[in-house]
Protein backbone atom coordinates (compact mmCIF):
# COMPACT_ATOMS: atom_id res chain seq x y z
CA UNK A 1 0.00 0.00 0.00
CA UNK A 2 1.43 3.07 -1.32
CA UNK A 3 1.38 6.77 0.62
CA UNK A 4 1.98 9.70 -1.64
CA UNK A 5 3.93 12.58 -0.79
CA UNK A 6 0.91 14.42 -0.11
CA UNK A 7 -0.89 12.20 1.95
CA UNK A 8 2.49 12.23 4.36
CA UNK A 9 2.60 15.86 4.58
CA UNK A 10 -1.08 15.93 5.50
CA UNK A 11 -0.52 13.10 7.99
CA UNK A 12 2.63 15.17 9.19
CA UNK A 13 0.26 18.09 10.01
CA UNK A 14 -2.08 15.85 11.90
CA UNK A 15 0.43 14.47 13.88
CA UNK A 16 1.26 18.53 14.52
CA UNK A 17 -2.56 18.50 15.86
CA UNK A 18 -3.17 20.52 12.88
CA UNK A 19 -6.74 18.36 11.72
CA UNK A 20 -8.93 20.96 9.91
CA UNK A 21 -8.65 19.99 6.05
CA UNK A 22 -8.95 23.71 5.69
CA UNK A 23 -5.97 24.93 7.83
CA UNK A 24 -3.61 21.76 6.39
CA UNK A 25 -4.35 23.37 2.87
CA UNK A 26 -2.83 26.65 4.03
CA UNK A 27 -0.22 25.33 5.82
CA UNK A 28 0.88 23.17 2.97
CA UNK A 29 0.12 26.02 0.03
CA UNK A 30 -2.04 23.36 -1.64
CA UNK A 31 -5.45 24.10 -2.87
CA UNK A 32 -8.57 22.28 -0.71
CA UNK A 33 -9.24 19.85 -3.76
CA UNK A 34 -5.83 18.45 -3.33
CA UNK A 35 -5.88 17.93 0.29
CA UNK A 36 -9.72 16.69 0.58
CA UNK A 37 -8.71 13.85 -2.07
CA UNK A 38 -5.34 13.07 0.07
CA UNK A 39 -7.86 13.26 3.51
CA UNK A 40 -10.21 10.96 1.65
CA UNK A 41 -7.30 8.34 0.21
CA UNK A 42 -5.97 7.99 4.09
CA UNK A 43 -8.75 7.42 5.54
CA UNK A 44 -9.99 4.46 3.17
CA UNK A 45 -6.45 3.18 3.71
CA UNK A 46 -7.47 3.52 7.33
CA UNK A 47 -4.50 6.25 8.63
CA UNK A 48 -7.16 8.51 9.91
CA UNK A 49 -11.02 8.64 10.99
CA UNK A 50 -13.34 11.91 10.36
CA UNK A 51 -14.52 13.30 13.45
CA UNK A 52 -16.53 16.26 13.21
CA UNK A 53 -15.32 17.27 10.25
CA UNK A 54 -11.63 16.98 11.25
CA UNK A 55 -9.04 14.13 10.47
CA UNK A 56 -7.94 12.11 13.25
CA UNK A 57 -4.90 9.78 13.28
CA UNK A 58 -6.29 6.09 13.62
CA UNK A 59 -6.04 4.59 16.85
CA UNK A 60 -2.98 1.69 16.09
CA UNK A 61 0.41 0.94 16.35
CA UNK A 62 2.35 1.32 13.10
CA UNK A 63 -0.14 4.91 12.74
CA UNK A 64 1.37 6.29 15.87
CA UNK A 65 4.75 5.38 14.99
CA UNK A 66 4.69 6.64 11.52
CA UNK A 67 3.23 10.16 13.21
CA UNK A 68 6.13 9.98 15.77
CA UNK A 69 8.54 9.47 12.65
CA UNK A 70 7.14 12.34 10.46
CA UNK A 71 7.63 14.90 13.50
CA UNK A 72 10.78 13.91 14.51
CA UNK A 73 12.54 13.30 10.59
CA UNK A 74 10.17 15.54 8.22
CA UNK A 75 12.08 14.59 5.83
CA UNK A 76 11.02 11.19 6.08
CA UNK A 77 8.23 11.27 3.82
CA UNK A 78 11.23 11.55 0.37
CA UNK A 79 11.95 8.06 0.76
CA UNK A 80 8.38 6.73 2.39
CA UNK A 81 6.47 8.68 -0.86
CA UNK A 82 4.75 6.47 -3.48
CA UNK A 83 6.66 2.87 -4.28
CA UNK A 84 9.08 4.12 -1.34
CA UNK A 85 7.37 2.43 1.50
CA UNK A 86 7.56 -1.14 0.08
CA UNK A 87 10.87 -0.44 -0.90
CA UNK A 88 11.76 -0.19 2.67
CA UNK A 89 9.64 -2.57 3.70
CA UNK A 90 11.78 -5.06 1.78
CA UNK A 91 15.24 -3.72 3.05
CA UNK A 92 14.15 -4.52 6.27
CA UNK A 93 16.24 -8.05 5.39
CA UNK A 94 19.27 -6.89 3.71
CA UNK A 95 18.77 -7.49 -0.36
CA UNK A 96 20.49 -6.77 -3.79
CA UNK A 97 18.53 -3.92 -5.83
CA UNK A 98 17.66 -7.02 -8.32
CA UNK A 99 15.89 -8.58 -5.58
CA UNK A 100 13.20 -6.30 -4.82
CA UNK A 101 10.04 -6.86 -7.55
CA UNK A 102 9.68 -3.17 -8.31
CA UNK A 103 11.41 -1.50 -11.25
CA UNK A 104 15.21 -1.17 -10.58
CA UNK A 105 15.18 2.70 -11.52
CA UNK A 106 13.05 3.27 -9.05
CA UNK A 107 14.37 1.31 -6.15
CA UNK A 108 17.57 2.79 -7.00
CA UNK A 109 15.99 6.09 -6.39
CA UNK A 110 14.96 5.47 -3.09
CA UNK A 111 17.85 3.60 -2.17
CA UNK A 112 20.02 6.59 -3.03
CA UNK A 113 17.62 9.11 -1.25
CA UNK A 114 18.09 6.98 1.92
CA UNK A 115 21.74 6.46 2.00
CA UNK A 116 21.99 10.61 1.66
CA UNK A 117 19.88 10.84 4.84
CA UNK A 118 21.86 7.67 6.51
CA UNK A 119 18.55 5.44 6.48
CA UNK A 120 19.80 2.87 3.95
CA UNK A 121 23.25 1.62 4.67
CA UNK A 122 25.24 -0.96 2.57
CA UNK A 123 27.40 -3.71 2.89
CA UNK A 124 28.66 -6.91 1.02
CA UNK A 125 26.68 -5.64 -1.68
CA UNK A 126 23.44 -5.19 -0.15
CA UNK A 127 21.15 -2.61 1.17
CA UNK A 128 19.48 -2.55 4.41
CA UNK A 129 17.39 -0.30 6.58
CA UNK A 130 20.24 1.34 8.79
CA UNK A 131 18.16 1.17 12.13
CA UNK A 132 21.11 2.05 14.05
CA UNK A 133 20.60 5.83 13.45
CA UNK A 134 16.93 5.30 12.48
CA UNK A 135 15.28 3.09 14.87
CA UNK A 136 11.97 4.51 14.74
CA UNK A 137 11.67 3.76 10.79
CA UNK A 138 12.45 0.44 11.11
CA UNK A 139 9.89 0.21 14.22
CA UNK A 140 7.36 1.67 11.76
CA UNK A 141 8.09 -0.41 9.00
CA UNK A 142 7.73 -3.94 11.37
CA UNK A 143 4.39 -2.72 12.53
CA UNK A 144 3.35 -1.93 9.09
CA UNK A 145 4.32 -4.94 7.35
CA UNK A 146 2.34 -7.09 10.50
CA UNK A 147 -0.39 -4.56 10.04
CA UNK A 148 -1.17 -4.83 5.98
CA UNK A 149 0.31 -9.15 6.57
CA UNK A 150 -3.19 -9.19 8.21
CA UNK A 151 -5.15 -6.34 7.23
CA UNK A 152 -7.02 -4.74 4.07
CA UNK A 153 -10.09 -3.11 3.31
CA UNK A 154 -10.86 -4.64 0.27
CA UNK A 155 -11.43 -8.16 1.78
CA UNK A 156 -13.66 -8.97 4.62
CA UNK A 157 -12.05 -8.73 8.74
CA UNK A 158 -12.58 -12.66 8.97
CA UNK A 159 -10.62 -12.86 5.46
CA UNK A 160 -7.43 -14.79 5.35
CA UNK A 161 -4.78 -12.60 2.95
CA UNK A 162 -1.53 -14.99 1.10
CA UNK A 163 -0.71 -12.39 -1.28
CA UNK A 164 -1.67 -8.53 -1.75
CA UNK A 165 -0.07 -5.58 -3.78
CA UNK A 166 -1.75 -1.90 -4.34
CA UNK A 167 -3.40 -3.43 -7.31
CA UNK A 168 -4.16 -7.29 -6.25
CA UNK A 169 -4.90 -9.38 -3.46
CA UNK A 170 -5.38 -12.99 -2.86
CA UNK A 171 -7.26 -14.15 0.48
CA UNK A 172 -9.53 -16.90 1.78
CA UNK A 173 -13.01 -16.69 3.01
CA UNK A 174 -15.90 -18.57 4.58
CA UNK A 175 -18.74 -16.68 3.12
CA UNK A 176 -19.49 -16.36 -0.96
CA UNK A 177 -17.84 -12.89 -1.98
CA UNK A 178 -18.14 -10.74 -5.46
CA UNK A 179 -14.67 -11.96 -6.39
CA UNK A 180 -13.03 -14.23 -8.48
CA UNK A 181 -12.55 -17.81 -7.23
CA UNK A 182 -8.60 -18.93 -7.93
CA UNK A 183 -6.25 -21.34 -6.17
CA UNK A 184 -7.78 -24.91 -5.33
CA UNK A 185 -10.44 -23.13 -5.71
CA UNK A 186 -10.19 -22.74 -9.22
CA UNK A 187 -8.26 -26.14 -10.24
CA UNK A 188 -11.55 -27.67 -11.14
CA UNK A 189 -11.93 -25.95 -14.34
CA UNK A 190 -8.40 -27.43 -15.50
CA UNK A 191 -9.96 -30.96 -14.73
CA UNK A 192 -8.64 -31.19 -11.06
CA UNK A 193 -11.74 -31.21 -9.21
CA UNK A 194 -10.92 -30.90 -5.41
CA UNK A 195 -13.84 -31.51 -3.03
CA UNK A 196 -14.24 -30.05 0.46
CA UNK A 197 -11.88 -27.01 0.40
CA UNK A 198 -12.42 -23.42 0.98
CA UNK A 199 -12.89 -20.43 -1.47
CA UNK A 200 -10.31 -18.93 -2.01
CA UNK A 201 -10.41 -15.46 -4.07
CA UNK A 202 -8.76 -13.08 -6.01
CA UNK A 203 -9.58 -9.03 -6.52
CA UNK A 204 -10.09 -6.57 -8.56
CA UNK A 205 -12.25 -9.45 -10.69
CA UNK A 206 -10.38 -10.30 -14.11
CA UNK A 207 -10.33 -13.31 -16.55
CA UNK A 208 -7.56 -15.24 -14.94
CA UNK A 209 -4.52 -17.36 -16.65
CA UNK A 210 -3.92 -20.88 -16.10
CA UNK A 211 -0.58 -19.50 -14.69
CA UNK A 212 -2.10 -16.78 -12.43
CA UNK A 213 -4.45 -19.37 -10.91
CA UNK A 214 -1.20 -21.52 -10.29
CA UNK A 215 0.71 -19.02 -8.51
CA UNK A 216 -2.15 -17.98 -6.19
CA UNK A 217 -1.85 -21.68 -5.19
CA UNK A 218 1.49 -21.32 -4.13
CA UNK A 219 0.97 -17.90 -2.60
CA UNK A 220 -1.57 -20.16 -0.52
CA UNK A 221 0.82 -23.54 -0.08
CA UNK A 222 4.09 -20.97 1.30
CA UNK A 223 1.56 -19.61 3.87
CA UNK A 224 -0.20 -23.08 4.85
CA UNK A 225 2.46 -25.62 3.81
CA UNK A 226 -0.28 -28.70 4.12
CA UNK A 227 1.09 -31.95 2.22
CA UNK A 228 -2.37 -32.23 0.69
CA UNK A 229 -1.70 -28.44 -0.96
CA UNK A 230 1.82 -29.67 -2.10
CA UNK A 231 0.33 -32.64 -3.66
CA UNK A 232 -1.97 -30.62 -5.68
CA UNK A 233 0.34 -28.17 -6.75
CA UNK A 234 2.44 -30.80 -8.24
CA UNK A 235 -0.33 -32.60 -10.18
CA UNK A 236 -1.12 -29.25 -11.46
CA UNK A 237 2.51 -28.79 -12.84
CA UNK A 238 2.86 -32.04 -14.07
CA UNK A 239 -0.73 -31.78 -16.20
CA UNK A 240 0.55 -28.44 -17.27
CA UNK A 241 4.36 -28.44 -17.15
CA UNK A 242 4.48 -26.95 -20.98
CA UNK A 243 2.71 -24.05 -20.11
CA UNK A 244 4.57 -23.09 -16.74
CA UNK A 245 8.26 -23.86 -17.83
CA UNK A 246 9.29 -20.27 -16.67
CA UNK A 247 7.51 -20.52 -13.12
CA UNK A 248 10.55 -20.16 -10.72
CA UNK A 249 9.87 -21.15 -7.07
CA UNK A 250 11.74 -22.61 -3.98
CA UNK A 251 8.49 -25.26 -3.88
CA UNK A 252 8.74 -26.40 -7.25
CA UNK A 253 12.13 -27.16 -7.25
CA UNK A 254 11.50 -28.92 -4.32
CA UNK A 255 8.24 -31.05 -6.09
CA UNK A 256 11.24 -31.54 -8.87
CA UNK A 257 13.64 -33.40 -6.40
CA UNK A 258 10.65 -35.44 -5.03
CA UNK A 259 9.19 -36.61 -8.40
CA UNK A 260 12.91 -37.35 -9.34
CA UNK A 261 12.68 -39.95 -6.48
CA UNK A 262 14.39 -37.84 -3.59
CA UNK A 263 12.98 -37.60 -0.69
CA UNK A 264 11.89 -33.79 0.92
CA UNK A 265 11.34 -33.13 4.39
CA UNK A 266 7.76 -31.81 4.74
CA UNK A 267 6.91 -32.84 1.04
CA UNK A 268 5.15 -35.73 0.00
CA UNK A 269 6.81 -38.72 -1.37
CA UNK A 270 6.95 -39.62 -4.82
CA UNK A 271 3.78 -42.21 -4.27
CA UNK A 272 1.83 -40.38 -2.28
CA UNK A 273 1.66 -37.98 -5.10
CA UNK A 274 1.13 -40.52 -7.83
CA UNK A 275 -1.15 -42.42 -5.74
CA UNK A 276 -3.27 -38.97 -6.33
CA UNK A 277 -2.04 -38.73 -10.05
CA UNK A 278 -3.88 -42.25 -10.62
CA UNK A 279 -7.00 -40.78 -9.44
CA UNK A 280 -6.89 -37.89 -12.16
CA UNK A 281 -5.34 -39.94 -14.91
CA UNK A 282 -2.31 -38.06 -14.26
CA UNK A 283 1.12 -39.66 -15.64
CA UNK A 284 3.51 -39.23 -14.07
Amino acid sequence: MALSKTELKVLEQIAKDNNSPQDIAKSLKKSKSQVYRAVKSLQEKGFIIISRKKAEPAKSTHVSLLLQLLLKYPNSSDILADSGLNILIALLEPKKIKEIPIKQATVYSVIKKGMDISAVRKSNGKYFVNDKLWKELREFLVEYLKYISIIDLRVPANAEIYYKTDSEIVFSSPGLQKADLTAFSAYEDYGIKILGYQNYYHLPQKKLTLKEVFLHSLYVTEKDMKIQHLIFVALFYIKYKKNLTNVKHTIIECLKQVLSGKKVEGYPTLAEIKDRADVYDIRI
